[in-house]
């Protein structure tokens, strides 16, 4: 009877824990009370031999690393509470094996941050194809839901592209204002400045290019990512940095803290729809990226977790999230690519369902 009662209290305990949403990614806090302890033995034990809620983060309940949640977990953290033993770890292994987009995306040249409009219609990348106007230039593609595939790519045209290297498209939430990063254009505020274009619809291109003017490029933006519903411009600079919209202009750009900014060296932020999770690079040693990804908490970004060994074992960087996240584009040099650096994606996994089913077959 006593172990019955425990075990409602158990089962109810992860619920009130898994339902909470305002929680910080701590490794090895299945439960989501942000403290690592005896709850969280219980509560693998519960998950793993007696059906109960899986870790409020996957990520969470694997504090191995192994990207499986198992009975090996459960002895890590037995060991590191009461034996001295190593830390937790935490990884956000949640991805398929990446996909390369292939031709006409890719090509022999190198390929790189590709971003879509959030109704997934259109793409635009960086390039350095045949066919430029003089360095990089911003390239774009419709997508054709009856075959499948992506139109032959076309140049963004003199307007955008120039003789100056052209990089980070980001699009407005209706696709008619493309974001562009662009070196040395004429009538900027620096080397590098956002800058911005509307969609012709009569003459069926992009029109004239505009600079933001000196909030954001006085402040020395790079890799620019307008969200899903425009509402805010995020970009870095020694860091990552967000203005907000305010209906006739941005306002001044604010940091998005330590959490995510740890060694002043992350770039090319990319966020789902209500600003929930950010992906973005982070530096190595020796210069390699990787990407990662930190979750809003309601007051701050959460701690900074690296994307598993599947996005990351051959460098990556330049991510893109889909506002619902269910896929990552990223660029990468890893083999299987069609020349120079090319663009793949991988799509989400439910991970803990994924992991369960596996275990109990």
């Amino acid at each position: 009877m006593r172990r019955t009662v425990l075990g409602f209290v158990f089962f109810g305990l992860g619920l009130f824990f898994a339902s909470r949403e305002s929680v910080p990614q701590i490794a090895g806090d299945a439960n989501g009370d942000r403290i690592v302890n005896v709850g969280d033995v219980v509560y693998e034990v519960t998950y793993l031999h007696k059906d109960g809620p899986g870790p409020h983060f996957y990520a969470c309940g694997d504090p191995n690393a192994d990207c499986t949640v198992n009975v090996g977990d459960i002895v890590y953290l037995v060991n590191y509470l009461y034996k001295d033993g190593p830390d937790p770890q935490i990884l956000d292994c949640g991805w398929s094996e990446p996909v390369n987009l292939g031709a006409p995306i890719n090509s022999p040249a190198s390929d790189v941050t590709f971003r879509m409009t959030p109704d997934g219609r259109m793409a635009a990348w960086g390039s350095n194809r045949p066919g430029t106007y003089g360095n990089d230039d911003i390239w774009y593609s419709y997508w054709n839901s009856i075959s499948g595939t992506w139109s032959e790519p076309q140049n963004c045209g003199p307007n955008i592209n120039g003789m100056p290297i052209d990089h980070y498209p980001s699009f407005s939430a209706d696709g008619r204002r493309l974001y562009c990063l662009s070196f040395g254009r004429p009538g900027g505020y620096g080397d590098w400045d956002v800058w911005v274009s509307i969609w012709d619809s009569l003459n069926q291109q992009w029109g004239g290019i505009e600079n933001l003017g000196p909030v954001i490029n006085g402040f020395g933006a790079w890799s620019p990512f307008l969200a899903p519903d425009g509402s805010k411009l995020y970009f870095s600079h020694d860091g990552i940095w967000v203005s907000d919209w305010n209906g006739t202009g941005w306002d001044e750009p604010v940091s998005l803290g330590s959490n995510v900014n740890a060694n002043c060296a992350e770039s090319d932020p990319t966020v789902t729809a209500g600003n929930e999770t950010l992906y973005f690079t982070r530096y190595r040693w020796k210069g390699t990226r990787y990407i990662c990804v930190s979750h809003w908490t309601g007051t701050e970004w959460g701690p900074a977790i690296a994307l598993g060994p599947v996005i990351n074992d051959y460098g990556a960087k330049h991510p893109y999230i889909t506002p619902d996240g269910s896929k990552l584009y990223f660029v990468s040099g890893r083999p299987g690519g069609l020349g120079g650096v090319d663009i793949w994606v991988s799509q989400r996994i439910p991970a803990a369902r994924q992991k369960r089913s596996e275990e109990k077959e």
